[in-house]
């Protein structure tokens, strides 16, 4: 699912309840996360419920190289899980490079995320968003 496909879904879901239905079935979506990468250093600082991301480079040929990132993550809540899965969406399989020069303010003010977050949430998932772009510069010169 790219961020096209989850704004379109977003778009043809008229109420909250449904949109967050949505953002739990995602967390399906992410790449899953060894009980061994659950320690300190996967920890997203800030986050509330505890919340781990972590990075490789895949070899895709395409983009080969550099290659392109594959976050994992994971979180103790369903509900974090799928914002989780939900803010990856637009990071997920690209360069680092291309990561860095992502800017997801429009794709999370077309979401109307922000807005049906809890004041603590918004701080964690701005958290969350600065650990993604942390991995991708260390990738960037690997």
């Amino acid at each position: 699912m790219d961020s096209k496909d989850v704004l379109d879904a977003f778009a043809l879901l008229d109420n909250w309840e449904a949109r967050y239905e949505l953002i739990a079935d995602l967390s399906r979506e992410l790449l899953p996360l060894a009980e061994t990468e659950k320690h300190d250093g996967n920890l997203v600082k800030g986050c509330n419920t505890r919340t781990w991301l972590t990075a490789n480079l895949s070899n895709d040929p395409a983009h080969d190289p550099p290659g392109v990132l594959d976050y994992r993550a994971d979180a103790e809540t369903p509900l974090v899980r799928g914002l989780v899965a939900l803010l990856l969406v637009p990071f997920q399989h690209k360069t680092p490079d291309d990561v860095l020069q992502t800017d997801v303010r429009d794709y999370i003010a077309k979401l109307g995320l922000a807005e049906h977050l809890s004041p603590n949430r918004r701080v964690g998932m701005e958290h969350f968003i600065e650990r993604v772009y942390q991995i991708a510069r260390a990738m960037q010169d690997r």
